[in-house]
């Protein structure tokens, strides 16, 4: 996420230098998602995400990469896709949408 989004390009410039892109993905590893698929795909637990289609910070071919290897180890989680940004989900319309999808969710 960090070497790839737009928005974290300064966070990359400051570590590109210091340690190189292998050794950064072990020692993030404990924060990455796809670490735990299989975990996460077991039966008898929802996953709702929601994912925003202008996303700067993560970008989405990341989190199709999360979607395809949950599904592959057996999940099934519900996917809202809004057409918008990371920080602009958190703004109308798209926390209207976000909210009730996380409404129907959790009935």
């Amino acid at each position: 996420m960090v070497w790839t989004g737009r928005a974290t390009r300064t966070i990359r410039s400051s570590l590109e230098h210091e340690i190189e892109l292998a050794d950064l993905r072990r020692a993030w590893g404990p924060l990455n998602l796809e670490n735990y698929t299989r975990c996460l795909s077991r039966p008898g637990l929802d996953i709702q995400m929601v994912l925003a289609r202008r996303d700067k910070v993560v970008m989405p071919a990341i989190s199709e990469s999360l979607i395809s290897s949950l599904k592959n180890d057996g999940g099934r989680p519900r996917i809202l896709k809004l057409n918008c940004g990371h920080y602009s989900l958190g703004r109308l319309p798209y926390i209207l949408h976000a909210g009730l999808s996380l409404k129907r969710f959790l009935y």
